[in-house]
């Protein structure tokens, strides 16, 4: 759902041909969907995955995170902080092989928790620095399995099968121990990767945000899912929301201002697209009756 008091801000400056953008607040962790399903679902990869167990946690504490054999030799390390009814989850990588070695439509990692039930949802980017990255986020879950992946841009809703990470108890410890396994389904093929199989990085605009790249992939594929039509306003918000993000970039202006702008342009991207999914499938399903006589 879109964020309407932000969006009222970013059309207010859009209108008065304003520089300016409110800064975002702090954002929960993205919404949780169901899997689609009827002509527009795609196909999907089973993994196991481990479950943690954090319900009597009773102050801070040490996991890792296991490499797979797509991200050979990376690290990370995270701590789980108990905060009233969250879980905040702290997680530093080291030695992160870019996103496009994993995929070539993929730009970068995003942190997924999976439930008891092996539902994923999204909990955010991992903000990379050369071969660094790491991650603030917090989860209202207690006992939940955590792996990374690569994706085309953060928001996505679904998470790809390339799986760099998955979270695992420090050895010799018995805060957290995982309970059990279970399995979570993986798209085959991440959203949008047949519009996104040949992008590639424009070399004028390196300068810019990575953040950029991903608002024009996200729009790209919403486009390509039907948003034009099916979610024609959604669309043009997340269009918009853009164009304020390259002013306030152009214009110099703080880059928090110029990060959030283009956050919220990503974010309301993937909602054009969501939305764009679920009425193209409906209509798809509940195809209008012509009268015989026209």
């Amino acid at each position: 759902m879109i964020r309407t008091v932000r969006l009222m801000l970013v059309v207010a400056a859009i209108t008065a041909g304003s520089c300016l953008i409110a800064r975002a607040a702090p954002r929960e962790p993205a919404r949780q969907l169901p899997p689609a399903t009827g002509p527009a679902a795609q196909a999907s990869v089973s993994r196991r995955v481990r479950i943690l167990d954090f319900t009597h946690l009773a102050g801070a504490t040490a996991i890792v995170f296991r490499y797979t054999p797509l991200a050979p030799g990376a690290a990370c390390q995270a701590e789980i902080v108990p905060a009233g009814a969250w879980l905040k989850i702290h997680g530093v990588f080291s030695n992160l092989p870019a996103a496009s070695r994993l995929g070539p439509q993929d730009l970068t990692y995003t942190l997924w928790q999976v439930t008891p039930d092996g539902r994923t949802t999204n909990l955010g980017e991992i903000e990379v620095t050369g071969s660094d990255g790491e991650i603030h986020t917090k989860s209202r879950a207690h006992r939940f399995g955590l792996i990374v992946t690569a994706e085309p841009y953060f928001a996505v809703s679904q998470p790809s099968f390339a799986v760099a990470f998955e979270a695992d108890v420090v050895p010799d410890t018995a805060v957290s121990a995982p309970l059990t396994q279970v399995t979570c389904e993986l798209l085959q093929a991440p959203i949008g990767s047949k519009v996104l199989a040949k992008s590639a990085l424009d070399p004028k605009a390196t300068d810019e945000p990575l953040l950029f790249e991903e608002a024009r992939r996200a729009l790209a594929v919403a486009r390509a899912s039907g948003a034009a039509e099916y979610a024609p306003q959604t669309l043009e918000t997340a269009g918009q929301t853009l164009q304020v993000a390259e002013k306030l970039l152009a214009q110099h202006a703080k880059p928090a201002d110029v990060h959030d702008a283009a956050l919220e342009a990503v974010l309301i991207a993937e909602d054009a697209r969501v939305l764009a999914v679920a009425r193209k499938s409906r209509a798809q399903a509940s195809p209008v009756v012509q009268d015989p006589a026209h």
